[in-house]
């Protein structure tokens, strides 16, 4: 047995198609380049591949790992196991563990400090509020029949590198790529540069929208499936619980319908049923899945008549927000799973219709794990602490107190110790803190050395009894990291990057998150170094390519996702992709 046989204790029970097409479904050191590869010519005898990400927003390790097994056996996640490998845990190697550092590690192979997306949101020089760290002024929103929307659009301006995307449009000028998400953070990672397609639901318009950074007019033929009345629809539809959906839950959910901790998001409620009034509520419902899966198949008439490579990504932040409102072990969360299984399970039966079973290919994974809701800490509900544990926690899960920390708290404790330390402030800018990160103001940034550090030990006995394990003065990151590993210094080091935006890198204690602020004070969230928020499952199925009825047992790290997908499309990984395991180059 060889070395790498023994790490993975691989389970193998392969089975080979003819052909593949490929389909990427993602539930999302040292640098290495390759050199291009010049895939075959396609013909229409000869399927082209196409590869489809879906990112399951907040699909954990240990969620799929409990769960996917009480799934229905005809619905998508068992044949994906069945026809495919299965990885049990696909670690990222940086600490903030949230969605647009997992989808930028997943779609460039590299980690915040070389791709430079640090966080979700930052705070801009002028100050103000957080904003997404893909906002660009120099840009605007677009929506269907060329609406230009005044307000700024999103861009890959602040990425470095290049994605698979990238890579594969370089490769391929021909080829199709579409990416499809609720958020920007979730769309733009997958599409790249130069998609044919990128597409998120902005609230305000209801409707899908792109970005001028990417195109001149939104594709007419996707706003059926993405316009206002498309959105309109799916809202209108509410959600319900079935008869066989509610057994089908009580027997499974350790916590009642209305659990203490739950969140009323855009006025859909606790309990069910829900509707669903808004597009801002309707992404915390199964109705998001449904729409960014009728975006794929109005996608896929495309891809399959003209036989060019593809790519088409997708990124399901529903299952995302629902655990975010309602907590992952909600009744709302496990429906949300059930009716997602259902409809991926639904879009592998469109593929089989447009390319043949035996033309597509599957990847799927998570971009960051997610923990329950504090309020069930020390109940006989507690998911994390049960009587019969035994051995340690494989996902370093905490038995004990959990927090949930306010921003607003937490500026309001800084500004009284720093004025208290060097007299009034203020001493933060705008909003002071887009999590993980403070943000300084003017003052702060002109101490002198010595009161430089004198301030980061006052920000971290500030802060030490809110929930806050540790602060980091990002500044002073300027060294090269080290290699690749899983302590927290590392996995630190690989989240920041010098002249980021922000200062000082919060770390939060175990059982700690920041409040998401959907529904503040209520809720849950992720963005910790911990195995429950780092540790991701990852799906591939590639008939001919990669072995079926699989099972990896041990951790591979996040580049294991880039270097496979680019292999199953034919190209060189993304430059400065991290080493990781190409599945297809398993025996």
């Amino acid at each position: 047995m060889t070395d790498t046989a023994r790490v993975l204790q691989l389970k193998d029970g392969c089975r080979h198609g003819r052909e593949w097409l490929l389909i990427l479904v993602v539930l999302v050191g040292c640098r290495q380049s390759g050199t291009a590869q010049t895939p075959a010519a396609h013909s229409p005898a000869t399927p082209a591949p196409l590869l489809v990400t879906i990112v399951v927003d907040q699909m954990a390790a240990w969620l799929a790992d409990q769960r996917w097994p009480a799934l229905d056996p005809g619905g998508g996640f068992a044949r994906l196991r069945r026809e495919g490998t299965t990885v049990r845990e696909m670690r990222y190697q940086h600490a903030v563990t949230d969605t647009a550092p997992g989808h930028a590690a997943l779609f460039t192979g590299t980690t915040p400090r070389e791709n430079g997306i640090v966080a979700n949101e930052v705070i801009g020089p002028q100050g103000g509020s957080p904003r997404s760290i893909l906002a660009d002024d120099s840009t605007h929103l677009l929506g269907f029949n060329g609406e230009l929307s005044p307000r700024a659009g999103s861009s890959l301006g602040i990425l470095q590198g290049e994605t698979i995307a990238d890579v594969f449009r370089a490769s391929q000028p021909d080829g199709h790529i579409f990416s499809f998400s609720l958020k920007d953070r979730g769309a733009l990672f997958g599409g790249g540069r130069h998609p044919d397609a990128v597409l998120w639901l902005d609230p305000e318009s209801g409707a899908f929208v792109t970005s001028t950074a990417f195109a001149t007019e939104a594709p007419a033929w996707l706003g059926a499936a993405g316009g206002r009345a498309a959105v309109a629809a799916a809202m209108t539809a509410g959600w319900f619980l079935s008869d066989d959906g509610r057994a089908w839950i009580a027997a499974h959910a350790a916590t009642a319908d209305a659990q203490r901790g739950e969140g009323d998001y855009g006025k859909l409620g606790t309990v069910f049923p829900h509707a669903i009034g808004s597009a801002k509520a309707l992404r915390a419902t199964p109705a998001g899945d449904r729409l960014l899966f009728g975006l794929a198949r109005a996608a896929l008439p495309r891809v399959a008549a003209d036989h060019r490579p593809a790519l088409l990504a997708l990124s399901l932040s529903a299952h995302d927000y629902v655990a975010h409102v309602f907590g992952p072990d909600s009744w709302e969360a496990w429906d949300e799973l059930r009716q997602l299984d259902r409809q991926l399970a639904t879009f592998l039966a469109a593929l089989d219709d447009a390319v043949g079973p035996g033309g597509y290919a599957v990847m799927l994974t998570g971009d960051h794990g997610g923990s329950p809701l504090p309020e069930l800490a020390g109940t006989p509900a507690d998911p994390w602490c049960r009587p019969d544990a035994g051995a340690p926690d494989r996902w370093e899960r905490p038995c004990g107190p959990r927090r949930r920390l306010i921003t607003g708290d937490l500026v309001a404790t800084l500004e009284s110790a720093l004025a208290q330390a060097f007299g009034a402030g203020p001493w933060l800018a705008g909003g002071g803190i887009a999590d993980p990160l403070i943000f300084l103001g003017a003052r702060a940034h002109a101490l002198d050395a010595g009161n430089q550090t004198r301030l980061l030990s006052v920000v971290k006995q500030a802060l030490a009894p809110l929930g806050i394990a540790d602060v980091v003065d990002v500044r002073r990151q300027r060294g090269p990291c080290a290699a690749p590993d899983d302590t927290r210094d590392q996995l630190i080091c690989a989240a920041t990057r010098p002249g980021q935006p922000g200062d000082l890198y919060m770390v939060v204690a175990p059982g700690a998150f920041f409040d998401p602020g959907y529904t503040p004070g209520f809720g849950t969230s992720h963005g910790s170094p911990y195995l429950y928020d780092r540790a991701v499952p990852l799906l591939v199925r590639a008939p001919g390519r990669v072995a079926a009825g699989r099972t990896v047992d041990g951790a591979l790290p996040f580049s294991t996702f880039t270097r496979t997908a680019s292999a199953l499309l034919g190209v060189r990984p993304p430059t400065g992709a991290q080493p990781g395991q190409d599945l297809t180059a398993l025996p």
